[in-house]
């Protein structure tokens, strides 16, 4: 019998169950290893001070995916930053954090050091679908949470196809090597049986219909912007603490508006909080218009309507992305909105709102014809560019066949 306790004992012991931790874990996951590689590493940086004012016990998983020549990273891996709710992260104290961010000789490669190096990878292409998969998968396992939200920080372009000169989210060494957004929807559906609390890219362009439909089934929020993302990316160090919150919905404003604020008179930025819940809804409310007012289909211009592809300077490889939805609405139904469909705009929309102060004249904001969302307004051109987008919006994007374009392409394909 003693034996057999004694065995039964070490059984016991060999198996190591996760603990699986109350709140919600955040994730960020980092393409770096483009022209934003500076400031994405910034951001960590900036991460880990808005961890220090953290009230409670916290952690942040971060993926980087960067230059091969960064000091500490060389190789894709997986870090974790974890505060005990009083300034520490990690094994530091928060006397000794500020002891080395005193010190003139500190570099940002010291502070980001002080993250618990978990995983190192082989040189990989982080856009890839299965390794997309498998790191999101391998971060969620170092640190089982009861939720999870995650955060994407890279060059975007919303729905767009892989094509030269541009791409949807993430740039891993080529801008050949982009993530598809069907193929990162599919990706945090298969990682994660619920739904992520919040998706947050930090990418220019991501805030789109088509973008938000994708993702409808996996994540309960999304928070984009419909414009480009000024290059030193969200506020991290004031609103990180929100992230952590227990009912995040209650806070998307806050963290949107701290957004805002922090641009305003110094860059440009739009942003929007949405509820990808709703989707289902709008896309309902969209076809119902759309196919309400077919006959008007051809008459809107778009070139009176605020785009969000804008051209900047010579580069106008985005031009026709997205346009203002409300505003494309009201056009299509002779100058006002139906009232069926501004409610469930309302409802899926929770807080959006751009800088009014912007110098640059391509991204400033007609604040009568702005409502957060861009919208993908296919149409009849013959260019090369228009041709190869309607083809990938036909055959890849969810929202073509959900909001009345595909019982249309007879119109407006022509």
């Amino acid at each position: 019998m003693l034996v057999a306790l004694s065995l039964f004992s070490c059984d016991k012991e060999d198996v190591v169950v996760p603990q699986r931790h109350a709140g919600r874990t955040v994730l960020a996951f980092f393409w770096a290893d483009n022209d934003l590689n500076n400031v994405l590493r910034n951001n960590i940086k900036t991460m880990m001070s808005g961890l220090q004012e953290m009230k409670d016990s916290a952690t942040l998983v971060v993926y980087w995916d960067g230059y091969s020549s960064d000091k500490n990273w060389s190789t894709p891996s997986i870090v974790t930053y974890t505060t005990n709710g009083k300034g520490s992260i990690n094994n530091y104290s928060k006397e000794a954090i500020e002891e080395l961010c005193a010190d003139v000789n500190t570099t940002i490669y010291d502070l980001i050091g002080l993250g618990d190096l978990k995983k190192t990878y082989p040189s990989q292409v982080s856009t890839e679908k299965q390794v997309m998969q498998t790191v999101i998968s391998d971060m969620m396992g170092y640190y089982p949470s009861e939720s999870y939200g995650i955060i994407f920080g890279s060059h975007g372009s919303g729905w767009l196809p892989t094509i030269t000169g541009t791409r949807s989210i993430g740039v891993d060494g080529a801008y050949a090597n982009t993530a598809m957004i069907p193929e990162l929807a599919e990706v945090l559906g298969t990682v994660n049986s619920r739904k992520f609390d919040f998706v947050l890219f930090d990418a220019c362009m991501m805030g789109g219909a088509e973008v938000y439909y994708e993702l409808r089934n996996v994540t309960e929020y999304c928070i984009a912007s419909v414009l480009d993302v000024p290059g030193a990316g969200f506020p991290y160090g004031s609103l990180m603490p929100y992230l952590y919150e227990n009912n995040i919905k209650d806070y998307l404003s806050a963290i949107c508006k701290i957004y805002i604020d922090t641009y305003n008179n110094n860059a440009w930025g739009t942003v929007t909080a949405v509820d990808c819940n709703q989707m289902d809804g709008l896309a309902a409310a969209t076809r119902n218009v759309i196919l309400a007012n077919q006959d008007r289909l051809k008459s809107v211009n778009t070139a009176n309507l605020q785009e969000y592809g804008r051209k900047r300077g010579s580069n106008d490889s985005f031009v026709g992305v997205g346009y203002d939805m409300v505003q494309f609405t009201e056009t299509l139904c002779g100058g006002e909105a139906p009232a069926e469909f501004m409610e469930q705009f309302n409802k899926t929309v929770i807080y959006t709102d751009y800088t009014p102060n912007v110098s640059a004249s391509y991204y400033r904001i007609d604040g009568d014809n702005y409502c957060g969302m861009g919208m993908y307004i296919p149409n009849s051109s013959t260019s090369s560019k228009y041709l190869l987008w309607n083809d990938y919006f036909i055959k890849s994007i969810a929202w073509y066949h959900a909001a009345g374009w595909e019982e249309t392409q007879s119109i407006w394909g022509k």
